[in-house]
């Protein structure tokens, strides 16, 4: 008698979490290609080495920072920081946290970054921050699209703040009070 075992397809799922020290090289790995892109963050290449991520997690402040992580099957395919604004350094800005947010192009609309905002904005507001703030090239209308459906609201724009390849690109300031 012959048995049969039809093998079955283990399909990944997208798991939104907070770091882990594990994950330092997959963010390393995904800031490269989200830089490789030239056009949605400052800086074309990703400065941290893995060791340097491994030791900016290890020093992470549980209570007032956070990075998150959207896994899909154990690949880092999206990461969203949020930290105190100014890293904490004065009292007068102790209700404010800056977010920042890099998504692989490959997995791009499909709602991680909703994913990733809404889990964000929860635990800013269990943490008694007041305010949410980022900036944005004016050229990435997705991002602002996403950062205006979870309300944030423009409050400021420098004009030409930035040169990619041949244009002039503004940023925008964008804030939200939670």
């Amino acid at each position: 008698m012959f048995t049969f075992f039809k093998k079955v397809e283990k399909k990944s799922i997208l798991e939104i979490r907070e770091v882990n020290l594990k994950d330092a090289k997959g963010i390393v790995n995904l800031m490269d290609v989200v830089g490789k892109e030239k056009i949605y963050m400052v800086t074309d290449e990703y400065s941290l080495t893995e060791e340097e991520e491994r030791q900016l997690i290890r020093r992470l402040d549980h209570d007032k920072d956070l990075i998150l992580i959207a896994d899909y099957g154990g690949q880092v395919v999206g990461c969203l920081t949020l930290f105190r604004y100014y890293g904490g350094r004065s009292s007068k800005v102790q209700h404010v946290a800056e977010i920042g947010i890099s998504i692989n192009p490959e997995f791009r609309n499909s709602g991680i970054g909703s994913k990733l905002f809404e889990y964000a904005i929860k635990w800013a507001k269990q943490k008694n921050y007041k305010k949410l703030c980022l900036s944005v090239f004016s050229t990435n209308e997705i991002a602002i699209h996403l950062y205006r459906k979870y309300g944030f609201k423009e409050e400021g724009r420098r004009r030409a703040q930035f040169k990619i390849g041949s244009d002039y690109v503004d940023e925008i300031l964008m804030g939200l009070f939670i």
